[in-house]
């Protein structure tokens, strides 16, 4: 910038600013090819970003954000081996994982998802089964006879 054929008088205030961009690009960098970050320090850089009112990495940013946020909600909510996660959820984070960018955490993730929500829908049929087998010999399981239990 010193060797600009014009006088800049705000020179120092220029290059101090492309400082901070180099310094903000190269730390995006640097968390962006390490192991993944969490959900806050993306959100950290993305608004330091648009602080500097730059864009630069901020759509990379941006889907290592969502990933990160998706991982981190299935693991919340898979986290208890005790855990009862409704059918519904399950399915909703696995479509929620189809839109995020592709990870081998996140392939892992959507195996375990996936293997998870197929035995329940085993569980889920076996006892429709069990069920009709039982109204099919006359029998009504105790809740639907009406009496109190």
């Amino acid at each position: 910038m010193n060797q600009l054929p014009c006088v800049m008088h705000q020179i120092g205030e220029v290059q101090a600013l492309l400082e901070r961009v180099e310094a903000f690009q190269a730390e995006a960098r640097a968390a962006l090819e390490s192991a993944p970050p969490g959900p806050g320090a993306l959100r950290g850089l993305l608004e330091r970003g648009a602080r500097l009112g730059v864009e630069v990495e901020s759509g990379r940013l941006e889907r290592q954000l969502a990933q990160a946020a998706w991982l981190e909600e299935v693991t919340a909510t898979l986290r208890s081996p005790r855990a009862r996660v409704p059918l519904p959820v399950m399915r909703g984070l696995i479509q929620a994982g189809r839109t995020v960018a592709p990870s081998p955490a996140v392939d892992v993730a959507m195996a375990e998802l996936q293997e998870l929500l197929t035995i329940a829908q085993r569980w889920e049929e076996k006892a429709q089964m069990c069920l009709e087998a039982r109204s099919g010999c006359g029998l009504r399981p105790r809740w639907d006879s009406g009496d109190p239990l």
